[in-house]
């Protein structure tokens, strides 16, 4: 089973500039705020808010309430991706990690190089509340082409090389979607829970895969078993 430890753990510590400053071009890391997400169930969904591929939640849930939300950026030379995104439910730093999994997903069945996650066809990954997702899902199926032109606008809008992201609530809604681009594009994408030291949720992190030992690319791809 695909899970990479070695750079989750860094993301927390000082290792990541060491790991980093091993490539070939000046790589560094920066974060961006998004915003905070409201859960109200609790309940969380990660997928393509542009494709819903996905709408079932994790199942492991969290309180109910609002949370931040960040993103990792990956500058390589003057290319900027988006390496990881993060919920933040405590201040607490991740001390282990644990595979998020839906209803349905037995870790037990993946191979060395496979991993559970979801996937993108618009180049956009994102978080949003299991019952925000059932609304949007219901607003997207009764529009003309399954489209949300104010997503969209806000995505077009925030454009800078080579991301964009947007905070949106529903129409008359405190519920929103957090949506921002996945890495180098399309692919399938793994989430992870960071525990803290009681084995509490304190963070979930997608990864979308572009951070690597600087090898052969081919280790480290990854495909979906399951939804």
């Amino acid at each position: 089973m695909y899970q990479n430890d070695k750079f989750l753990e860094a993301l927390y510590s000082d290792k990541m500039e060491s790991i980093l400053s091993q490539k070939d071009v000046k790589t560094w890391i920066t974060t961006q705020s998004l915003g905070e997400l409201f859960l109200p169930t609790g309940k969380i969904v990660a997928n393509d808010p542009l494709c819903l591929y996905e709408t079932a939640p994790f199942e492991k849930a969290v309180a109910p309430g609002k949370y931040p939300v960040t993103l990792y950026l990956l500058h390589y030379g003057d290319d900027t991706r988006v390496a990881y995104s993060e919920i933040r439910f405590s201040n607490a730093t991740p001390v282990s990690f644990e595979t998020a999994t839906r209803v349905g997903d037995d870790i037990a069945t993946l191979a060395e190089d496979e991993f559970f996650g979801y996937g993108v066809d618009s180049g956009t990954g994102g978080f949003t509340d299991y019952e925000t997702c059932m609304e949007y899902d219901k607003m997207l199926r009764e529009s003309e082409k399954y489209t949300w032109a104010e997503m969209d606008a806000l995505l077009a809008e925030s454009y800078v090389d080579t991301y964009s992201t947007a905070n949106i609530c529903l129409p008359e809604s405190e519920k929103n979607v957090i949506a921002f681009s996945s890495g180098y594009g399309d692919g399938v994408y793994p989430s992870f829970w960071g525990l803290d030291q009681n084995n509490q949720p304190c963070r979930l992190i997608t990864d979308f895969c572009i951070i690597d030992d600087g090898e052969d690319d081919d280790d480290n791809e990854s495909e979906l078993n399951g939804k």
